[in-house]
């Protein structure tokens, strides 16, 4: 059968990487022999340079080159309403036409999305690649597991078959290229780039149960991996005929298994590929005696989730990490230069304003110990996580609809339609929670999810100062500025000055409503004007403010011992008056956006600003 596999818009990128759901299953249905096409609309939309609303316009463009007998639709939370108008539109152009979704929210939700969408005829439950085979061989849907259909006039759901396993998957992308164009995601990564990203499945399913995660219960919770073999043949593919050197190994907790990861890690340094990968973990699981291999085979990241920095809120979403382990994971990375990503999760119903100051400590902290990216995320109600299932009351969430919707406007009748349908919009009604209303939790994320990753030094000083009252002094603030909007800050291709000057007014009278003595107030303050300097020097959009510089450096006047600074914040040492100093912090452009930053002692200023050689000389080599 002819089979067109559709990818909403989800994301307004600069960069786009293939949808890797709907390409496994494309490889799927190609062997076992349909013809299979793959449209992914934020590719086209990128490449052929539409507006917002041209997808439909591709989409029906591409049905009418196809003329497919069944259109296939994933959907996240998030671009699931955009997946109903392509739904729609494939009935208007073939009122004959079946249809099926997936996915985790019409995969979650399969009674629901029928009743919600006449046009759409099937919905499969989790895992879909045998339930789609079948559906188009065209066996009885009622003897289809994972199957959601309607029998006359009644909605049927039929019972999961066991999982599959993993091996059994045709080797994917080297099977695909009549139906997935490779260089065309390739030419959307900038020469500039310092890493052509793309991400590959290594396996499915987390054998832990958080009561928020939704991804967990949807693999249902059965740790399994794809053999060592099949991963690296991806992954050499990618390399050899596409120059991707950077892969992320999608699944729910690899490191979950230290043998497979033990071995994984020798099939790797065998091959002796030029490459790096990520994968995610957890900071309880101890990789410490692996971390030399991994690093050597080319690991270059982990991802955590960290969520919260109270036990007590660890204990009540059965996460149950501590602290310290937390800490000291992120230690054994550093130690080791490996990066890592840690996400936190706020707004939990009885989390207070003095636990979610102590996770925006600790986010800042981690960010000084050398992670790349601290994520603040609001809690959501994705089913089928077990809190969306527990009947807790929310609040619709407009900014957070606004900050995950695929395109960065909402046009007035997405949100009416999304707002009319709390049952099946359940992630958009976010949980009443102890730590602050849907509006102001709105702003905790966006503020602290960007002013973690621009000013950490900033961040941390006045967790120092305020302790468990950071949040409830930032809601202080938001009273007398003005509130950040998603349109403010840009959130996929970085533009990390833009963000800075977007976050500068709220964040100065943030630390204007401490009410410090004097010495800390003034500490906060030379600790914003260093953060600002370092950023515009970073980008290059400011350096008027620079003492002089050089080739691939500039020297600033800071009121600071920064370097004393930052160590006393590393090592929980407290800041104290004498730090106050008048010195020159010199930052220096190294490698693949790096920098390095020095001190110069306030005597040797003169020394710098007449050029002295064994100055000089020093920061220009």
């Amino acid at each position: 059968m002819r089979v067109l596999l559709v990818h909403p818009p989800l994301l307004p990128a600069g960069e786009v990487t293939p949808p890797l759901g709907v390409c496994t299953l494309a490889s799927w249905l190609q062997a076992v022999g349909h013809d299979v096409r793959v449209i992914d609309l934020d590719l086209e939309l990128k490449v052929q340079n539409q507006s917002d609303r041209a997808y439909l316009d591709l989409f029906a463009r591409s049905m009418l080159d196809f003329s497919p007998q069944v259109v296939g639709l994933t959907s996240m939370y998030s671009n699931s309403l955009q997946a109903e108008h392509l739904l729609r539109t494939a009935k208007k152009i073939n009122s004959g036409i079946t249809t099926v979704a997936g996915g985790s929210h019409f995969g979650a939700l399969g009674k629901q999305s029928l009743q919600r969408i006449p046009e759409l005829d099937y919905v499969i439950e989790g895992e879909a690649e045998a339930a789609f085979a079948a559906l188009l061989t065209g066996t009885s849907p009622i003897q289809i597991p994972r199957l959601h259909y309607r029998s006359d006039g009644e909605l049927c759901a039929n019972k999961p078959q066991p999982l599959m396993s993993l091996a059994d998957l045709p080797a994917m992308w080297s099977t695909l290229s009549d139906v997935v164009q490779l260089e065309r995601y390739c030419a959307t990564i900038p020469a500039s780039s310092p890493r052509r990203i793309i991400y590959i499945e290594a396996g499915r399913g987390c054998p832990f149960a958080c009561t928020f995660c939704a991804t967990a219960p949807f693999w249902e919770q059965r740790y399994r991996v794809k053999p060592v073999k099949r991963i690296l043949d991806e992954i050499q593919y990618l390399y050899e005929e596409f120059k991707y050197d950077s892969f992320v190994l999608v699944h729910d907790l690899l490191t979950a298994n230290a043998k497979f990861m033990s071995e994984f890690s020798d099939a790797m340094l065998a091959s002796r590929l030029p490459v790096e990968w990520m994968a995610n973990s957890r900071t309880d699981i101890r990789l410490r005696g692996l971390l030399p291999k991994l690093k050597a085979a080319g690991c270059w990241k982990l991802f955590y989730g960290v969520e919260s920095a109270s036990a007590r809120i660890q204990k009540e979403i059965d996460k149950h990490l501590k602290t310290d382990e937390v800490t000291a994971a992120i230690q054994d990375l550093t130690d080791h230069r490996i990066s890592a990503t840690t996400s936190f999760v706020i707004g939990f119903p009885t989390e207070t304003e003095k636990e979610l100051s102590a996770s925006v400590a600790l986010g800042a902290k981690l960010k000084l110990k050398g992670v790349e990216t601290v994520q603040f995320h609001r809690l959501r109600l994705f089913p089928p996580s077990r809190l969306s299932r527990s009947g807790l009351l929310g609040t619709f969430d407009v900014e957070s609809l606004k900050v995950e919707y695929p395109f960065l406007q909402v046009p007035s009748e997405d949100l009416n339609a999304i707002q009319s349908d709390p049952e099946f919009f359940s992630g958009y009604w976010t949980p009443n929670s102890r730590a602050g209303t849907a509006e102001q939790l709105a702003q905790v994320e966006m503020f602290f999810h960007h002013a973690v990753a621009l000013a950490p030094v900033t961040i941390a000083a006045a967790a120092q100062f305020i302790g468990s009252d950071l949040i409830s002094v930032f809601y202080r603030a938001l009273q007398n500025g003005q509130a950040l909007k998603r349109e403010d800050l840009d959130w996929e291709t970085g533009d990390l000055f833009g963000n800075w000057k977007a976050l500068q007014p709220l964040l100065k009278i943030w630390v204007e409503e401490f009410n410090l003595p004097n010495w800390q107030t003034e500490t906060l303050r030379a600790l914003m004007t260093y953060e600002g300097q370092r950023l515009g020097f970073i980008t290059g959009k400011e350096l008027q403010a620079a003492l002089i510089c050089g080739r691939a450096w500039a020297a600033f006047h800071s009121k600071l011992n920064l370097e004393e600074v930052l160590a006393r914040l590393e090592s929980g040492a407290p800041l104290t008056p004498d730090l106050l100093s008048s010195t020159a912090v010199i930052l220096k452009r190294r490698s693949e956006g790096r920098f390095q930053a020095y001190t110069l002692a306030q005597e040797r200023i003169v020394d710098l600003l007449q050029r002295q050689p064994d100055l000089t000389a020093i920061l220009d080599e």
